[in-house]
C-alpha cells in the first residue's frame, strides 16, 4: 500500500516530544514519516549536558556543583518508565520544603495536556518560580537549543508551573579547575527569554497533530535530504520518503582544481579549465602546484631529489614521534582549562645500530593529572642526539613548549628537543605530491596515500558494545570508573597499537622521501 494512501491516525496517538519538533522544523514529510512508523525505533534521551565532545569523567560531578542538593532522574524509555518519571518529578515539585538555592532535577520529566512529554536537562529553584536548562558542554547552542527550552517552557507553563527563567549552561572556557570537585564557575549562563517569544510553540503542537492526521506532505522547499541528520548520517526517513535520490555532480577530488588553492581554482575555473589533468604547466607559477598537476596527469606519485638530500644530511640515531592529546569539556586534573589540549600518550619508533626499531611510549592512567610523567618519560627515552621525525611538528613542538613552562626543573631538557624535529610535512610538501592524497595534507590523507600499510590512517575498536573510530574515545573511556582490568587492558591495548602504527607510517614516508 503506498504511503500516500493510508488512512488518519487514530484519535488516540501517542505522545510528542522533543524528537518530534526536531524533525517536523527540519521537514514535515519526516516528521510525517516518524509518527507513522516508518523510520527509525525511538532511542532513550541522552543524560543531561551529554554532547558529542569528551565530556570528561567529571561531567555528573560538575552538574552537582551548581546544585549541591541535586537529584537525578534516569532517562526513561517506556511508556510505564515515563509515567513513574514524571510521577517522581511531580513528587519533587510540590515538595516546597526542600527547594533551595542547593535544590534540582536533572532530567525533570513533564507532560503537558496537548499529549506532549519533555524532560528537562536542569530545573531549579529561583525567587520567582522555577529556572530551567538546557546544559550543552559546549561554547555555544544552537537553534535547535532554543526550540527544546521553548517546548519545556510551554510544556511546564500548562502544568501550572511559574518559569522564573529559561536558557542554556554552557562552558566557560576561561574556567581553571582548582581541584578538589570545585567546579563552580564552569558554566555560565545565558538566558533566552528575549527569543523564547518569536517560538510559538502552541502553534507549533497544533500544526504538527494536523499534520500527522493528514495524508503524507510534500517536501517543503529547502528540507536537508542530504543534510547530517542528528545522528551523523543522512536524513533517517531518507530511503522511505520516495524522493529519488540526486547524485551531487561533482568534480572527482582527485583530478579537482581546487588542488592548487581556491582562488587559483577560481581563476582556472573563469578560464574554462574543468580539472587539473587539462591546466598546462606553465600556466601554475608554483613548483609545488607543477608538481601535483604532474602527479594527477601521470597518476602516480611525483618526488623531487631534494627530499633525500636534505635527509642525508641528518646525523645520528633516527626517532618517529606522535603525540595525542585530548580537551575535555569539564577538565578532570588541578590546573587545567575546558578544551584544554592536554597530552595524555606519545609513541616514539628508535632506530638502533644493528638496523631494528624499537617502540617506547608513554600511556596515561585513571589516576591524576598525567603531564608531569608524559614530560620526565619523553626526556628519558628521547636521548640527546638525533633527529625527531614528525608531521606537522609545529604541533609536538608546541605540547613541549607548555610543558617547559609548567616543569621548571624539565624545562632545560624539553627545550633541548625543540631544535631536534625535523617536520615531514614540510617536507612532503616542498618535494613530493601522491594523486590519492586529492589536494588534502591532513595526516590521515597522507597516511592513507603514501603507507596505507601501515594501517595508522583509521581507528576501529569495538568495546562493550560501542564503536569507536577515535584514541580520544578510547583514551576517554579508559578513565571510566568501575572498569575491570580486562576492559581497561582492552582500551589500552588498542591505544599503544595505534601509536606503533602511526609511528610505522612515519618510518614510511621517511623512507618514500629518500627514494629520490
Amino acid at each position: 500500500m503506498d504511503l500516500t494512501e493510508q488512512a488518519p491516525l487514530a484519535e488516540q496517538v501517542s505522545p510528542l516530544d522533543e524528537e518530534d519538533l526536531r524533525r517536523w522544523r527540519a521537514c514535515a514529510r519526516r516528521f510525517w514519516l516518524h509518527r507513522h512508523g516508518n523510520a527509525e525505533a525511538p532511542q532513550a534521551p541522552a543524560e543531561p549536558g551529554a554532547d558529542r565532545m569528551v565530556d570528561g569523567p567529571a561531567a555528573t560531578q560538575a552538574l552537582r556543583a551548581c546544585c549541591p542538593a541535586l537529584v537525578s532522574i534516569e532517562a526513561p524509555a517506556g511508556d510505564d518508565e515515563w509515567q513513574a518519571a514524571i510521577d517522581l518529578t511531580e513528587r519533587l515539585v510540590v515538595d516546597v520544603g526542600a527547594q533551595d538555592e542547593a535544590w534540582g532535577i536533572a532530567g525533570a520529566c513533564f507532560a503537558s495536556d496537548e499529549g506532549v512529554r519533555v524532560r528537562v536537562d536542569l530545573l531549579t529553584r529561583g525567587s520567582a518560580g522555577f529556572k530551567l536548562f538546557r546544559v550543552r558542554h559546549a561554547t555555544a547552542g544552537s537553534e535547535a537549543d532554543v526550540d527544546a527550552v521553548a517546548l519545556w517552557a510551554h510544556v511546564l507553563s500548562r502544568n501550572a508551573l511559574r518559569v522564573q527563567s529559561a536558557g542554556l549552561m554552557l562552558v566557560d572556557t576561561a574556567f581553571v579547575y582548582p581541584g578538589h570537585g570545585c567546579y563552580a564557575g564552569l558554566y555560565r549562563e545565558v538566558d533566552l527569554a528575549p527569543v523564547l517569544g518569536t517560538r510559538p510553540v502552541g502553534d507549533w503542537i497544533v500544526a504538527m497533530r494536523r499534520c500527522e492526521r493528514a495524508q503524507m506532505p510534500p517536501v517543503p522547499l529547502g528540507a536537508p535530504c542530504g543534510a547530517p541528520a542528528a545522528g551523523g548520517g543522512l536524513c533517517d526517513s531518507i530511503d522511505r520518503c520516495g524522493v529519488p535520490a540526486v547524485e551531487p555532480t561533482l568534480a572527482d577530488p582527485a583530478y579537482s582544481l581546487d588542488i592548487v588553492g581556491r582562488e587559483l581554482a577560481a581563476e582556472l575555473r573563469a578560464e574554462g579549465y574543468v580539472d587539473l589533468r587539462s591546466v598546462p604547466q606553465h600556466r601554475l607559477m608554483a613548483e609545488r602546484h607543477r608538481r601535483a598537476a604532474r602527479a594527477v596527469k601521470h597518476g602516480e606519485p611525483v618526488l623531487d631529489p631534494g627530499a633525500g638530500a636534505a635527509l642525508r644530511t641528518l646525523a645520528g640515531p633516527r626517532r618517529w614521534l606522535r603525540f595525542e592529546t585530548i580537551g575535555f569539556a569539564v577538565p578532570p586534573w588541578a590546573g587545567t582549562q575546558p578544551y584544554q589540549a592536554l597530552p595524555f600518550q606519545w609513541s616514539c619508533a628508535l632506530a638502533q645500530e644493528d638496523g631494528t626499531v624499537r617502540h617506547a611510549g608513554f600511556l596515561a592512567g585513571p589516576d591524576g593529572d598525567p603531564r608531569r610523567g608524559f614530560a620526565a618519560s619523553l626526556v628519558e627515552q628521547l636521548g640527546r642526539e638525533g633527529p625527531l621525525f614528525a608531521y606537522n611538528a609545529g604541533f609536538e613542538r608546541n605540547r613541549i613548549r607548555e610543558l617547559a613552562q609548567r616543569f621548571d626543573d624539565l624545562a632545560p631538557a624539553l627545550e633541548a628537543l625543540l631544535p631536534r624535529f625535523v617536520d615531514l610535512f614540510a617536507l612532503l610538501r616542498d618535494h613530493y605530491y601522491h594523486p590519492a592524497m586529492a589536494g588534502s595534507w591532513s595526516l590521515r590523507s597522507v597516511f592513507k596515500a603514501v603507507a596505507p600499510q601501515a594501517g595508522a590512517h583509521e581507528f576501529s575498536l569495538s568495546w562493550q558494545g560501542r564503536a569507536m573510530h577515535s584514541p580520544l574515545e578510547a583514551f576517554a573511556a579508559s578513565l571510566e570508573r568501575g572498569l575491570t582490568n580486562g576492559q581497561a587492558g582492552q582500551l589500552r591495548d588498542a591505544l599503544w597499537a595505534h601509536g606503533e602504527r602511526h609511528c610505522t607510517a612515519l618510518r614510511h614516508i621517511t623512507q618514500a622521501l629518500e627514494q629520490a
